[in-house]
């Protein structure tokens, strides 16, 4: 009787809901938008802009001072996602860190951009990487779309040979390590300290981009 009992509450016991801000609470998300009519897609990314609010909180110097940047920018990043997301396919997610061997290397370098140890998030789509960082204000997740490319408009704007060297930045190692130099001194507006970390990058970040 009593298994019998312990057997009828397991069939009933509520499922298992992710908690909101874990990998699997944004996979669940993503789940939801992937494969929808375009209009729901581009409804859903548009809601992803960090409001400034939750910039100043999750954000760290230098790159705080690029929310208005960030903002102007936002709107040309949607098209793209959205497509990204119309294919309906299996999605998972994986907590956001710098030395992820499966993460775009522009992800790494939008690790930059968050305190160390912080809860943020990267996905896949049909086994793809979804080309975004997700952070989670609280109750909706949000993504730093196009962050990346504002910080290596930046150093070109300095050093156009520099910024090229920033662009190979990502895999674990010692180009990766000066890279975050060279950005955070590009932010800072620190030409000494940004022209040693060029001279590193030009050594240890190898051949340019195209």
């Amino acid at each position: 009787m009593r298994l019998a009992l312990i057997a009828l509450v397991a069939c009933h016991e509520p499922p298992v809901v992710a908690k909101l801000g874990t990998p699997d609470d944004l996979a669940d998300y993503l789940r939801t938008v992937a494969g929808t009519d375009t209009a729901t897609r581009t409804r859903e990314v548009t809601g992803w802009i960090v409001d400034e609010t939750t910039w100043s909180r999750d954000i760290v110097e230098p790159f705080r001072s690029l929310h208005g940047e960030y903002v102007k920018a936002f709107d040309a990043q949607v098209p793209g996602m959205v497509a990204r997301l119309a294919p309906l396919g299996p999605v998972t997610a994986r907590r956001h860190f710098a030395g992820d061997p499966r993460a775009l290397p522009s992800q790494i370098r939008t690790r930059w951009a968050v305190p160390v140890q912080f809860p943020s998030a990267v996905a896949e789509l049909g086994e793809q990487p979804i080309e975004a960082v997700f952070i989670h204000d609280g109750a909706h997740w949000r993504a730093l779309l196009g962050l990346d490319q504002i910080v290596v408009a930046h150093v070109a704007a300095l050093d156009p040979a520099c910024a090229k060297k920033l662009q190979l930045a990502g895999p674990p190692g010692r180009c990766t390590e000066v890279a975050w130099l060279v950005a955070d001194s590009a932010l800072r507006a620190q030409p000494e300290r940004f022209a040693h970390a060029c001279q590193l990058a030009s050594t240890l970040c190898g051949n340019s981009v195209p």
